[in-house]
Order: C-alpha cells, then sequence, then structure tokens
C-alpha cells in the first residue's frame, strides 16, 4: 500500500511538472513588466508582510522610469501588460498620473495598477482617467467599520467606500470608457459566509459593460513572509511560469522575478546597469528557469518557501 502511495504521488508530481513545463513559452522580452513606482505604503494589512520589508523604501526616479518606459515602447509587441505598483500603495506617488501618460503616449497597450483606494479622491480620480489609464483593482477586504479596518490597519472602511463611490461618479459624468475596475475580496479574510454582504456593497456601482467586476482570490504567502497556507509537510510539485512571463523592477533599479518577493531577496540585476532584455536573456535568468523546470529551488530561499511550488495559491 505504501509503494502505491508513493508511486501516486511520483506520477502526480512529474505530470503536473511534465504538464507545466509543455505550456512554458520562450520570449527574449517580458510579457509583463512590474514597475514599483514606490514601496512605501499608508497601510499595514495583515495579510501583507510590510513589518519584515528591509530594504529601502523610496520612489522610483522619474528618470529611470523614463528608461524604462523607453525600452518597453520599443518592444511593445511583446509586451501584454505593464503594472504600475508591485509592494507599495501607487496612490502614494503624485507623478503616478503623468507616469500612466508617458507610457500610454508611447504606445504601452494595457497599463495597469492595484490599490487600496484609501488615496482616491475626486481630483485623484479626474487625473487617473484623463491619463489614459487602462485598468485598475481595488482591494476592499471587509464589510463594514469593524472587518475592514481591523484587516486594512491604518485606513477606514466609511472613507475608502465613499472614494470608490467617487470614481464611479466622476467616470460616468466624464463619460469615460475606461479605466476599467476590479474590485478584489479575500474571502479567508473576513469569512467566507461574509462573500454575499461583499457583493451587495459593490453590485449597484460597477458597469459590467465596461468591464468592471468582482473577483475573490485565494489568500497566500508572499513567498516566506506569512503562513496562511501551511507547507511544512506539501512536497514540492509545481512549475512556478513567473521567470517565463514576469520581471518586477523595484523601486531603486533592481530586479526581482516576482511579486511575492516583498524583500527583493531574489536579486536577477539592477536596471541602473543593463536593459531589460540584457536581465531577461542573462544566464542568471536561464539558470533559473532551467532549475525551475526541474523543481530545483534550492537556491532561490524565497521561492524554496513559497506556497505556489506547492500548487497551493494562483499566481497573479
Amino acid at each position: 500500500m505504501k509503494s502505491y502511495l508513493k508511486l501516486k504521488i511520483f506520477l502526480k508530481k512529474n505530470i503536473l511538472r511534465h504538464i507545466r513545463s509543455l505550456n512554458l513559452s520562450e520570449s527574449d522580452f517580458p510579457p509583463e513588466i512590474w514597475l514599483e513606482n514606490t514601496n512605501h505604503c499608508n497601510a499595514t494589512c495583515v495579510m501583507c508582510p510590510r513589518e519584515k520589508q528591509t530594504r529601502k523604501k523610496g520612489i522610483m526616479k522619474f528618470d529611470l522610469y523614463k528608461k524604462l518606459i523607453n525600452e518597453i515602447s520599443k518592444n511593445k509587441n511583446k509586451v501584454k501588460r505593464v503594472h504600475m505598483h508591485n509592494f507599495g500603495e501607487p496612490l502614494l506617488d503624485k507623478k503616478l498620473p503623468k507616469r500612466i501618460k508617458l507610457a500610454k503616449d508611447a504606445g504601452i497597450e494595457h497599463v495597469y495598477f492595484v490599490t487600496n483606494a484609501s488615496l482616491l479622491n475626486e481630483k485623484n480620480c479626474e487625473e487617473l482617467i484623463d491619463s489614459g489609464l487602462d485598468e485598475f483593482k481595488i482591494s476592499f477586504y471587509g464589510i463594514d467599520k469593524a472587518t475592514y479596518n481591523s484587516t486594512m490597519v491604518d485606513l477606514d472602511f466609511e472613507t475608502t467606500l465613499e472614494n470608490v463611490k467617487i470614481f464611479f461618479k466622476v467616470r460616468e459624468k466624464k463619460k469615460a470608457l475606461k479605466p476599467k475596475v476590479i474590485i478584489q475580496l479575500i474571502p479567508q479574510l473576513i469569512g467566507d459566509h461574509n462573500n454575499n454582504k461583499w457583493k451587495k456593497i459593490f453590485d449597484s456601482m460597477i458597469n459590467k459593460k465596461l468591464g468592471d467586476k468582482l473577483l475573490s482570490v485565494i489568500i497566500h504567502n508572499f513567498g516566506d513572509g506569512r503562513k496562511y497556507n501551511n507547507i511544512q509537510d506539501i512536497e514540492i510539485h509545481n512549475v512556478c511560469t513567473y521567470p517565463w512571463r514576469t520581471m518586477v523592477v523595484l523601486q531603486d533599479g533592481n530586479i526581482s522575478p516576482c511579486c511575492h518577493d516583498f524583500n527583493g531577496n531574489v536579486n536577477m540585476g539592477n536596471i541602473r546597469f543593463s536593459s531589460i532584455k540584457e536581465i531577461w536573456n542573462s544566464n542568471k535568468y536561464k539558470k533559473m528557469r532551467e532549475d525551475f523546470k526541474s523543481l530545483n529551488y534550492d537556491s532561490y530561499s524565497t521561492c524554496s518557501n513559497c506556497d505556489i511550488p506547492r500548487a497551493l495559491s494562483v499566481e497573479e
């Protein structure tokens, strides 16, 4: 019986790995690029390991940002989406609308960011709409003051909810067709039984014809940052696809392969001294891809302690 179970686990592990490997497509330029305009945040949400972040906080220099957009625009046919955020609240950067407009004027097809919406006042709403922003996601984890304020610590339920309402009113007033909005919930944070109450808050606000939607996602550990998903006794059997599809440029120019690497522990280079293309095609990235195909995460501390290689959370 034990031999049968071992064989079953072995086959599952290797079949999953094989299927994932077959779906990996090589590109000489990252299909998705995350530009961390800032890693400052005005919240200390419980799911986010901000207290473990030791790297220097700052806002990406505009000259560095222009360099990145210039290279991305020359390869725009290979880029599906540019994320204007990573491990921080993007609206703390007062130049965010200017950055987005620069990217859109350069012909980048899809520009996107994630926000807690606590700073989404009327002025910001108008500037973001005028910038040409394609889409943004609002993380809103609560159904009332008690659940929201205890989860999204340092933010206020009523203030943020009013901001969300203001955005939809401004977009409608301007008769704008974008940006479309995703409002996201992690049910585990407030209890699955509250899903319907949460949906009722936003159902009448969103415009599905424009592409707005409500989204529920599974919680993840931020690599080695949290322990929501217990990985202790679960064997690695999944090929993480981030090294084939995503590059994260941190605010200081350092490169991380993944948004879950909140502290930038897995350093793939620095954009100040190389181009996106050079780093993406570097020996470091090639080795990581080969290692991940073989389910060898040993050289990457954050990755080896992550829930994605164990297929316990969804890659974003």
